[in-house]
């Protein structure tokens, strides 16, 4: 999957989109758990029975990462702050069920999350799929800006370490594969 990362320096909250944000909570974890689902078959293009969502979902929900953005009293998308460092926060897992999108709520959400994080003084960035323009889009509305492409790479480890053993036999000999490095591979 190719995909685009963004950072976002300053947000532009979307005008008038009804509703507010709130932190999911465990009594959340039945929807938050369609929503995951949902955005794995969006995503990924695989089709997972909520059910099998409701540990992740019990996981994310008690957190304090996971936001809703709820109208007349209706969680109507989902957002997560993944991952923070010292001076970054990975936003992901960013999904509104296909009969509410189009409204800006998803906008929203995200546009707030970058709030939260800006007061904790760290730069929100996230991932999107090149493969879907429209989001890509949304997140430039919001003020995010392009920082480059990432691609998945059909290397397997053995393949990755020996490539890195060859560039940087000093540094391999110490460790296995760029464990504290800025991004990571997932094989």
């Amino acid at each position: 999957m190719a995909m685009e990362s963004y950072f976002c320096l300053k947000s532009i909250k979307p005008l008038g989109i009804e509703g507010i944000m709130r932190q999911a909570t465990i009594e959340d974890v039945q929807l938050v758990a369609q929503f995951l689902a949902g955005f794995s078959k969006d995503a990924f293009g695989v089709s997972v029975d909520p059910v099998s969502q409701i540990s992740s979902a019990k996981e994310a929900s008690g957190t304090g990462n996971l936001y809703l953005w709820i109208v007349k009293n209706i969680p109507v998308s989902i957002a997560n702050i993944a991952h923070r460092s010292p001076r970054h926060a990975r936003i992901n897992a960013v999904y509104t069920p296909p009969t509410l999108r189009k409204k800006g709520f998803a906008s929203a959400l995200v546009a707030e999350l970058c709030s939260i994080l800006k007061n904790e003084q760290l730069i929100p960035m996230l991932y999107a799929d090149l493969k879907n323009p429209a989001s890509n889009q949304v997140y430039k509305n919001i003020g995010f800006t392009e920082a480059g492409k990432i691609t998945d790479s059909p290397y397997r480890r053995r393949d990755l370490q020996k490539t890195y053993c060859q560039f940087n036999q000093k540094r391999a000999r110490k460790t296995s594969l760029w464990p504290g490095s800025l991004f990571s591979i997932y094989l």
